[in-house]
């Protein structure tokens, strides 16, 4: 059983109102098992109104060396890790943000490769420009923008791809043998919507994930040159949608679109012409949120989002949210056999959080380590945790870190949208407060490789 502690201090700073700042003092009472370490924190707070009328949440992360990208609904910054060490490495340092780049249109989700940012916008936007967004009712610019950060003071939009019903979120597929860099576009929409300007409309059947390339020598001249075409179930139903892709490379070559209503998988052998192989399901789910592969490629693993984000869907399991019933089903991780679909497991999360609480398996990525299947996760309200599963029949709990309710007694949103297990430390980007880091001290995480950069819907390569 794991080991319940509040970390009494971590007072490194105080937290902003908008700008970067490095620790809260609200962190220093979040409920944590005991092999789990708060190294650090680069803060840049999000709201998702306030104080300047539009949505600044923090949402998703990529890694390029000693860099992170931190996603925004209000643009990205760059956060510099290189002197982030636990004491026994030397001391604490905290990251450093080396740049903000402001451009206000959701949901900012990021990729990176080399110099290139790529970021998702799937709201319509006055341009394809850096700009407000619309009221949704109005044709815009939705789709992937391109920027480049050789000189983080003087960052440059070079190219934006339209795309129909916009970009959620994105999976970065190199593709280096062509000299490319190819992006699977999840548009997650289903709304009719005419044609922009920049030609960009939607429809309710869209079926389809988009692919552009992004030439590495012209990354200006990005477009679209396919898609994957979703299809029927068996059941007749039209699959509409992904909302994410999760892509494996190497010898194993398969992607899988975490969709509504089901999970799609295809064969990526040729990356640009991907072949539909299977579609599946998890019990209860009504659509699919997120999905990644073990780094054998063995095993599928799969979470869902019930009631969007915003509801507190972790209570104990019975608890009723606006006549809703909680189900356990409601705060699991699904185990799929990836060649056959076959679900071989589940995780449930052991700590029901409150009523005030938004609470999903949000986003998760698995561990690169030989012959152990580990995944770190982050969840909204529940915070972070470290799962192993290497028998998907018996998961556990790892590590934790749980903090308390944002506003005890009211139900308010924030909490962590993602966590990444990257070169032995975990990256939490919490919406409302930015980027903390943690360790975690177990014999599970032991082994895990050290990467030169991280895409974290992406395994570039695979382990025997």
């Amino acid at each position: 059983m794991l080991r319940k502690l509040r970390w009494l201090v971590l007072a490194f700073g105080v937290l902003g109102v908008i700008g970067p700042g490095t620790a809260s003092a609200d962190h220093r009472f979040d409920e944590h098992s005991e092999n789990m370490q708060a190294l650090g924190e680069s803060l840049r707070s999000g709201s998702f109104t306030d104080p300047i009328g539009w949505d600044t949440r923090n949402t998703d992360l990529a890694f390029w060396g000693d860099r992170v990208i931190q996603g925004r609904y209000d643009g990205f910054r760059i956060i510099d890790i290189a002197g982030v060490r636990a004491p026994s490495w030397g001391g604490v340092g905290n990251p450093k943000e080396v740049a903000f780049f402001p451009c206000v249109s959701p949901q900012g989700d990021v990729g990176v490769w080399g110099d290139l940012v790529f970021r998702s916008v799937d709201s319509g936007t006055r341009t394809d420009q850096c700009q407000p967004f619309l009221d949704q009712q109005t044709p815009g610019f939705e789709g992937i923008q391109i920027f480049d950060i050789s000189d983080v003071n003087n960052i440059q939009q070079i190219a934006s791809v339209p795309l129909d019903c916009g970009s959620h979120t994105h999976t970065v597929v190199p593709d280096l043998e062509n000299n490319r860099v190819l992006l699977y576009n999840s548009n997650s929409g289903s709304s009719n919507i005419a044609p922009s300007a920049y030609g960009n409309r939607c429809t309710a059947d869209h079926g389809r994930f988009d692919i552009v390339e992004v030439p590495l020598d012209n990354p200006s001249a990005a477009h679209v040159i396919g898609a994957g075409m979703l299809g029927t179930a068996l059941d007749g139903r039209v699959i509409r949608a992904c909302h994410d892709i999760g892509v494996i490379l190497g010898d194993v070559n398969r992607a899988a679109c975490a969709g509504n209503p089901l999970t799609v998988v295809f064969d990526i052998s040729d990356p640009a012409n991907p072949v539909r192989l299977f579609d599946l399901t998890s019990p209860t789910v009504t659509s699919f949120h997120a999905s990644t592969f073990t780094w054998d490629g063995k095993y599928l693993v799969l979470g869902w989002e019930p009631g969007g984000g915003p509801r507190p869907r972790c209570q104990e399991t019975g608890a009723v949210d606006e006549g809703v019933v909680v189900t356990d089903e409601m705060k699991t991780i699904f185990f799929h056999d990836a060649t056959t679909g076959e679900l071989v497991g589940r995780w449930v999360l052991p700590r029901p959080q409150s009523a005030f609480e938004n609470c999903t398996i949000h986003n998760f990525n698995v561990l690169p380590i030989r012959g152990r299947y580990v995944l770190v996760h982050g969840s909204y309200q529940s915070g972070t945790s470290m799962v192993d599963f290497t028998d998907p029949t018996n998961a556990y709990e790892v590590a934790f870190s749980d903090p308390a309710p944002l506003e005890p007694g009211v139900l308010s949103r924030g909490g962590v949208w993602t966590s990444t297990f990257y070169n032995g430390l975990i990256y939490e980007s919490d919406t409302r407060r930015g980027l903390r880091i943690y360790r975690v001290r177990a014999r599970e995480a032991a082994g895990a490789l050290r990467l030169p950069h991280l895409n974290p819907a992406t395994s570039e390569f695979s382990l025997p």
